[in-house]
């Protein structure tokens, strides 16, 4: 009987000890309130702000008012910081150039709710209604973002001229034993609060030592780590967003006409290159361009390659709009690209050929 009690006193004082770790742990870090936006900006960290219902949303947009409105849409732990080298690129085209930190994630707010699919629709169409936008837009999602732009395609249609979607979730398993002990409750929440900071740098470290200069996005990913909310965010999304189970969203749009690019690296571990034969099952009108030797980072590993293709793939679009077709129509996409090994390209971005546009016959 007395170890039986002696136990009992064991296990309570466990507990005790890891309630009062957790909230120790939350309590560490500082609320990214009024105050450190305002630090954030006067330090040069931030760029804008702006409230939603939900919270209030860290955001860059640059270019020419007038042009063509091109949305960056990041994933599933690094912040938007991913997309800096894209804007010069696309502003000097001419292109209007939107990138924010989804709820939970860089310098966007970490509202106490359920991070679901529904909270990152309304954040995006929140963000364009509260920045006036009131034509259709170009849409760019990587990994999760590319989950994130599906639903939006697939609940607005009418907002959206094209969409490009990078290593996106959605379509298969991704999950591992770590992930379903972080999926389960009270364990999982114990973890992310006491070790999730050293979890997520550690992941974000790996993936920059193929980037040529990581210094900025890790210094962005740190940064982020600081205040309180991050490790519950992404916690409630791996728990209720469905980054395995969005097969119906890509459905809806691949039962419209609406243009899609889809770039892969086929060495991507994280989100396995099998997915997109399943991509392109459900979104049959899609062109799929892929990398072997590339992995999940792609984006920030080439922005050059990625962001050379994405600009191709938008003057398509300008093209397929102003380029009259049969009995005064617009034409349609002015190519389809495919993915084609190059014995002559080296290693790396080269692997894959890029195949000259052919135009389509009036």
């Amino acid at each position: 009987m007395t170890y039986v009690k002696a136990l009992g006193v064991l296990l309570v004082a466990i507990t005790l000890i890891m309630l009062m770790s957790y909230w120790a742990a939350g309590r560490a870090r500082a609320a990214l309130d009024a105050d450190a936006r305002d630090k954030l900006l006067a330090e040069g960290h931030a760029y804008s702000f702006l409230d939603l219902p939900q919270g209030t949303v860290h955001y860059r947009l640059e270019g020419p008012e007038t042009g063509q409105l091109v949305v960056l849409v990041h994933g599933f732990a690094t912040p938007s910081i991913i997309w800096s080298q894209y804007f010069k690129p696309l502003t000097d085209a001419g292109y209007r150039v939107l990138a924010f930190d989804n709820f939970g994630r860089g310098l966007s707010d970490r509202p106490d709710t359920v991070y679901d699919a529904d909270l990152f629709d309304n954040q995006l169409s929140g963000l364009l209604d509260a920045l006036g936008v009131n034509r259709r837009v170009d849409l760019v999602g990587y990994s999760m973002g590319g989950g994130i732009v599906t639903v939006f395609a697939a609940r607005h249609p009418e907002r959206v001229r094209s969409m490009t979607l990078i290593a996106p979730v959605g379509l298969g398993k991704l999950s591992n034993e770590r992930t379903e002990m972080l999926r389960r409750p009270l364990i999982g929440d114990w973890i992310i609060r006491l070790f999730g900071t050293k979890m997520f740098y550690a992941a974000a470290a790996e993936e920059a030592k193929s980037i040529p200069n990581p210094g900025p996005l890790l210094a962005a990913v740190n940064r982020q780590l600081q205040f309180r909310g991050y490790g519950d965010a992404l916690l409630s999304t791996m728990r209720n967003y469905p980054l395995e189970t969005a097969d119906a969203f890509y459905a809806t749009v691949g039962a419209s006409s609406l243009p899609v690019l889809a770039i892969w690296g086929e060495a991507d571990e994280v989100v396995p290159f099998d997915h997109a034969e399943r991509l392109m099952e459900l979104l049959p009108q899609a062109q799929l361009r892929s990398y072997p030797g590339m992995g999940h980072n792609i984006g920030v590993a080439d922005p050059d390659l990625v962001g050379g293709l994405i600009m191709r793939f938008l003057g398509e679009q300008e093209a397929r709009i102003t380029s009259p077709g049969a009995a005064g129509k617009p034409r349609g996409p002015l190519a389809r690209m495919e993915s084609r090994r190059c014995a002559s390209c080296g290693g790396n971005s080269g692997d894959t050929a890029i195949t000259p546009p052919i135009p389509q016959a009036n």
